[in-house]
């Protein structure tokens, strides 16, 4: 088992004293609540703030217009209620936005918090997926070419590699694969993930 950050609590105390407005109220809710639903959670600063039990169960952090609760192990959950708000496509993290104006129901997500927490105990692991990509050809001919934009390229996660590969292969005509081939490309040279493209949620980020 992983060792717990002999400073966490007073990390996360000062991490959390830097914010302000519902930012800073839903943090201390959200902290005060995994505490009530997990009476042995032990507080814990790995990317940030995070509550282990048998390992991590879940982070929070706040953005600019949303706070965010993560579930290491969200991928493994039954999302009982739907409350889930994003995907990890690499990983098994899932996790719930709450934006100014959202209301945290603290019953449902005390039972995913007990749930996220007992699959720990129970030494349930996420299995990880493979990291081989199968690159589009039209793609592969770009990066054989310039050294540098493979150079990029091999560097992003597989996760982002296949969001660039998902998005050449679902052109059905060979002159919108070669037309997203060029978004590719700017997108690689300014290390923009897909998602962010086409305006999906970002991934749990640490600090």
């Amino acid at each position: 088992m992983s060792t717990i950050h002999p400073n966490a609590t007073k990390e996360i105390d000062r991490a959390f004293d830097k914010f302000t407005g519902f930012q800073k109220e839903y943090c201390n809710h959200l902290r005060a609540l995994i505490h009530k639903a997990l009476p042995d959670v032990k507080e814990d600063w790995k990317w940030g703030p995070n509550f282990n039990v048998n390992g991590m169960v879940c982070g929070v952090w706040a953005f600019k217009k949303h706070v965010k609760i993560n579930f290491f192990k969200g991928s493994l959950m039954s999302d009982k209620y739907n409350l889930f708000t994003d995907e990890e496509n690499d990983k098994g993290n899932r996790s719930i936005d709450f934006t100014e104006h959202s209301l945290i129901d603290d019953d449902k997500l005390a039972e995913y918090l007990q749930e996220a927490a007992a699959l720990n105990k129970q030494g349930v692991k996420v299995e990880k997926k493979s990291s081989v990509v199968d690159i589009p050809v039209e793609l592969q001919r770009a990066l054989n070419v310039n050294k540098g934009l493979k150079m990029y390229f091999d560097k992003m996660a597989p996760s982002h590699k296949r969001e660039y590969a998902s998005y050449i292969n679902d052109a059905a005509q060979a002159e919108t694969k070669e037309r997203r081939v060029k978004k590719v490309i700017e997108m690689i040279i300014e290390n923009r993930k897909m998602k962010e493209k086409m305006e999906l949620k970002n991934k749990y980020r640490k600090r």
